[in-house]
C-alpha cells in the first residue's frame, strides 16, 4: 500500500482546496464578483490522480463530491437543487445518476455521488445537461494501492492527545473555542464495544469553505447521542512549524489512518471497523446519515 509522507500529506491537502477553489483552470478565481451563474465547471473535491496519487479504489463503494462553478466563482446560492452526473470509461456509460444538492449548515454547496467500480482504469465525469461543460477525468486504483481505510477496514487503537495528556500535539484543538471531543484518545474507546466517531481535521488551518465548519456541526449532531464516543484529532503536532517554514509533523492518527488529505469522518463499530467515511466536504444531512450507522 501507499504510504503518505509530511510533504505528500500538504501537497494532497493543498491540492484539493486549490482544485475546489479553481478547477484545474489558472484563469478562475474564488475572489471575483460578476458571475453569470451557469454552470461552467464541474470540480471533484477527492483525489482524482491528476495532481495527487488517486484514492478512489475498484470493488467497493466509492464517495465522489463535486462542486460546481461559474466562470468567476463556486456556484453557492445559485447551485441547482440536482444535478444529473454521468460516469464512463472509454466512452462507455457506468452510471447516470440525479444528484441532490448537499448544503444544510455549510457555505457552498456539494453534490456526492456513491459509486462501485468493478475495475481500476480511467474514468470521466460529465454533466449530460451541461454540453459545453469539461468532463472530469479521474483514475480508479486496486484497493491494495491506497493506504487510506475503506469501509470494511480496521482501525487500529491509536493514542490521541487529551486534555489530561496531550501527547506533545500542540494545541490539541485548533478551534477558536476548543471542542468538547477530547476527553478520551482513540486507543481507550477503539475496541470497548461502543461505536466512535472519529472525526481528523485541523479547523483552524481550514483556508477554504469548502472544508467547512465540521467541528461544529459534529459538536451540534453528537449533543444527544451518549451512545457514542466521538473523538476529533488534529492534524498536526506543532502547526507553529508552519512560521519557520518548516513541515510539521503528522500526528499519530493521520500517520496511523494514511490520510493525504483532510478533513476525514470515520464511523466505526464496537471493534474498529469502519462502517462510513466522510472526506473533504460534509453537511448536516450527510452528517446525520453517517451518525445514523453507529
Amino acid at each position: 500500500m501507499a504510504q503518505f509522507d509530511r510533504r505528500t500529506f500538504l501537497l494532497g491537502t493543498s491540492t484539493l482546496a486549490l482544485t475546489a477553489a479553481c478547477g484545474g483552470n489558472d484563469d478562475v478565481s474564488v475572489f471575483g464578483e460578476g458571475g453569470t451563474g451557469e454552470i461552467a465547471f464541474l470540480i471533484p473535491v477527492f483525489a482524482t490522480g491528476a495532481r495527487q496519487d488517486p484514492t478512489v479504489v475498484a470493488n467497493t463503494p466509492q464517495r465522489l463530491p463535486f462542486i460546481v462553478a461559474d466562470e468567476i466563482d463556486n456556484l453557492r446560492e445559485q447551485a441547482p437543487a440536482t444535478l444529473d452526473i454521468r460516469i464512463e470509461r472509454a466512452g462507455e456509460l457506468v452510471i447516470d445518476a440525479q444528484v441532490d444538492r448537499r448544503a444544510d449548515g455549510i457555505i457552498t454547496p456539494y453534490f456526492a455521488l456513491t459509486v462501485e467500480f468493478g475495475e481500476p482504469g480511467e474514468y470521466s465525469a460529465s454533466l449530460p445537461g451541461h454540453p459545453k461543460v469539461a468532463a472530469v477525468p479521474f483514475t480508479v486504483v486496486d484497493a491494495d494501492q491506497v493506504a487510506l481505510p475503506q469501509v470494511g477496514d480496521t482501525i487500529a487503537p491509536t493514542a490521541t492527545p487529551t486534555n489530561d495528556d496531550d501527547r506533545g500535539v500542540s494545541p490539541i484543538c485548533t478551534r477558536a473555542i476548543p471542542c468538547p471531543f477530547h476527553d478520551r484518545s482513540h486507543a481507550d474507546v477503539a475496541t470497548n464495544g461502543r461505536p466512535t466517531v472519529l472525526l481528523i481535521a485541523t479547523p483552524g488551518f481550514c483556508q477554504t469553505d469548502i472544508c467547512g465548519p465540521v467541528v461544529d456541526l459534529l459538536i451540534d449532531a453528537a449533543a444527544d447521542r451518549d451512545d457514542v464516543d466521538v473523538i476529533h484529532a488534529e492534524v498536526y503536532v506543532d502547526p507553529s512549524d508552519f512560521a519557520s517554514g518548516s513541515f510539521p509533523e503528522l500526528t499519530s492518527i493521520v500517520q496511523a489512518t494514511n490520510l493525504p488529505f483532510e478533513p476525514v469522518l470515520f464511523v466505526l463499530d464496537g471493534d474498529g471497523v469502519v462502517l462510513a467515511r466522510v472526506d473533504t466536504t460534509f453537511d448536516r444531512s450527510e452528517l446525520a446519515e453517517a451518525l445514523a450507522l453507529a
